[in-house]
């Protein structure tokens, strides 16, 4: 009886002190997630020092363009009978007319500045743009002839950062050179740009043909008004990770290592304004196409998303250092349980700051190599045989590795990730299937 009683009570003992054990680590793991956080807020804090960096080189480059046009305004004389004056009142309206066919054909050049250790990507383009105007349809907008005023008649181009022109080259109307001028007073299309007046344009001037180029610096992104009947855009660049936004995708693209060739072609049909009308009945500032330089994911994004999953490699390593204890029979200490945590979340530290210098991959290689090793000697002081800590530096290095491919992955990281805790679950239960928890 008294066996039967002390066997009982050491398998209660047992029990207790594996059940005491867990709520230990789990307490510890609980307690960790506090730096974790405030590692997470110090990569957000970095990344908007590196955005107000990147912000003042795009204000001193040039800010992301926006190129509308040209539009051919035309100003008339409106008259009204005022009834109350019995007279007739006169004032001065615009009518506006957008090209029948419009033609843009540009290269971007991208190149990377750089303040402190923070990088933007800045670009210079040279756009070609031609096309042609049609017979103004006075009838249809109820506007005599004899009250147009031909000689106040302007192009104008809309253009959203003026400080990034760099050449503008003369303006052709059916074979005649114009210069363009600076400044343009329609909100319609944009609040800055440049403009030119063709006061020697009839109404026999049309069809008309036209053409100019435009040497312009921007950042990030560059965006075209579908400002024709028939709109068509085509843009390449040496840039491998573009990112087309805006009303409209490009009817075709091709992307591969070299950089990057896009063409768009948009109707007057798929926007919500019309080729001719009069004076502020619509805009066209809600239609914009173009293409972003985009970075899929920086190394502050990298760092962030891998700091999430901090946690993991956490549980991780500690249920390896658990599974130790009851398979291999070696005691590990709360603090040396706590001590490991730390490294682990040491790794990410070494990864935001050698990343801002070497790019995300090769310090995440750096960082996880560095603490591995930490992790590997330091576990030799306490655990039985080499094999177990080689055991345990795998189990890490698996981990690692595994939150790796999961940063490689934009659209499948989910799902691979799923299926892979799902297998590692498994293992588990597959390793811990004959051990006697209750120690009976």
């Amino acid at each position: 009886m008294e066996t039967k009683e002390f066997i009982q009570n050491k398998s209660m003992s047992f029990n207790w002190q594996i059940t005491f054990k867990v709520v230990i680590i789990g307490a510890i793991t609980i307690a960790l997630l506090i730096p974790k956080f405030m590692i997470i807020e110090l990569i957000a804090e970095r990344e908007r020092t590196a955005d107000i960096s990147k912000n003042e080189v795009m204000q001193k480059w040039s800010l992301a363009q926006t190129v509308r046009g040209p539009v051919l305004s035309i100003p008339y004389i409106e008259r009204n009978f005022d009834s109350k004056e019995g007279q007739e009142i006169e004032s001065i309206k615009t009518l506006y007319v957008l090209p029948k066919s419009l033609n843009v054909k540009g290269e971007i050049v991208p190149q990377k500045l750089y303040r402190s250790i923070y990088e933007t990507v800045v670009y210079e383009s040279g756009l070609n743009f031609s096309g042609s105007f049609e017979k103004v349809d006075f009838d249809a907008l109820k506007v005599s002839e004899k009250d147009v005023l031909w000689e106040k008649a302007k192009i104008e181009v809309a253009i959203s950062d003026l400080r990034g022109i760099h050449e503008i080259g003369a303006f052709t109307w059916n074979g005649q050179s114009n210069t363009f001028l600076p400044g343009m007073e329609n909100a319609l299309i944009g609040t800055t740009g440049i403009s030119l007046f063709l006061p020697r344009i009839t109404a026999n001037a049309f069809p008309a043909n036209f053409g100019f180029t435009l040497q312009l610096k921007g950042s990030e992104s560059l965006q075209f008004a579908p400002i024709g009947e028939i709109t068509e855009v085509e843009l390449h660049s040496n840039w491998n990770d573009p990112g087309f936004e805006g009303s409209f995708l490009p009817t075709e693209r091709n992307v591969d290592n070299a950089g990057f060739t896009a063409r768009w072609r948009v109707l007057n049909f798929n926007r919500n304004f019309p080729q001719q009308w009069k004076n502020e009945e619509y805009r066209v500032t809600n239609a914009d196409f173009g293409v972003k330089l985009f970075t899929v994911a920086d190394h502050y994004q990298k760092n962030s998303r891998s700091a999430k999953y901090g946690i993991l490699v956490i549980l991780f390593t500690f249920l390896s250092f658990f599974l130790n204890e009851i398979i291999a029979k070696i005691r590990v200490h709360p603090f040396q349980y706590i001590l490991v945590g730390f490294a682990v979340l040491v790794f990410y530290l070494l990864l935001l700051s050698i990343s801002e210098q070497l790019g995300f991959n090769l310090a995440y290689f750096i960082s996880a190599l560095a603490v591995i090793t930490m992790i590997f000697a330091y576990s030799r002081t306490f655990l039985k045989s080499r094999t177990n800590s080689i055991v345990q530096t795998l189990i890490l290095t698996f981990s690692f590795g595994f939150i790796f491919v999961l940063m490689q992955l934009e659209s499948f990281a989910l799902l691979v990730g799923s299926i892979g805790l799902f297998f590692i679950l498994g293992l588990t239960m597959f390793f811990t299937r004959k051990i006697n928890w209750y120690g009976e």
